[in-house]
């Protein structure tokens, strides 16, 4: 018998080694959800088998994304988290929405097209569990200045705060504008009240010269882009 056989803990490591090495050749393709986790939750505990943890967050959740969107203070509670596990999963998640952020906004700054609009769009939605509305402020040659979170509620709650966007509008100098809002539960496709809501808008910054771009919906389904889909046209408005 070999002094690996002998020792569980060197077993333990041996197994974590044999992950990491799996991982760096091959990256995440083909895992599975748990295996995910598990390899996660190597780096906040150390000496513990990390699998059967990863399994009872991925049963009790349902989802690797929805074990990264959990509140800390309730993985705390579940046995085998503890708070380092509860903290770097959250991190993570923070780590992840920067992360494509950045990414999506450097690429929206340096060539404003539909694919990039909507992939930022989307990045600004990764957490949230209610409705949300954001605006994007935009110069005159389209170039990204910032963007806000400027309402949020329940689903089908929310309503846009026109006169607090057109002081963001005035203080930046922006002339131009995207709105964007999520269907957390549904679909990407926009209700008939969302392109009516569109048309008001679009009537609304017209008069102060500002001019809506577009407007993105970010369902469980997808993206969508009202003026790529003809939803902007007069005959829909």
């Amino acid at each position: 018998m070999t002094d690996e056989n002998k020792n569980p803990r060197h077993n333990h490591h041996g197994h974590r080694q044999r992950k990491k090495a799996q991982f760096l050749e091959n990256g995440l393709k083909g895992l599975p959800e748990h295996e995910v986790l598990e390899f996660l939750l190597y780096y906040a505990i150390p000496y513990r088998d990390t699998n059967g943890t990863a399994h009872a967050l991925i049963e009790k959740y349902g989802s690797l994304a929805n074990v990264m969107n959990a509140d800390y203070n309730e993985l705390v509670k579940i046995n085998g988290v503890g708070a380092n596990a509860a903290s770097l999963i959250c991190f993570s998640r923070m780590l992840a929405e920067t992360y494509l952020k950045k990414k999506a906004g450097g690429e929206l700054l340096e060539l404003f097209n539909s694919e990039r609009l909507k992939n930022y769009c989307s990045s600004l939605f990764v957490s949230a569990r209610n409705e949300e509305i954001h605006c994007l402020y935009l110069t005159d040659n389209l170039k990204l200045i910032f963007s806000e979170m400027v309402c949020s509620g329940t689903v089908g709650s929310v309503e846009l705060p026109v006169r607090d966007i057109a002081r963001a509008v005035f203080a930046n100098d922006c002339s131009r504008l995207v709105i964007a809002h999520n269907h957390p539960a549904g679909s990407c496709m926009p209700s008939r009240a969302d392109v009516e809501a569109t048309g008001e808008i679009l009537d609304v910054f017209r008069k102060m010269d500002v001019e809506l771009i577009d407007h993105i919906i970010v369902g469980r389904d997808g993206v969508t882009s009202l003026r790529e889909n003809g939803y902007m046209n007069d005959k829909w408005l």
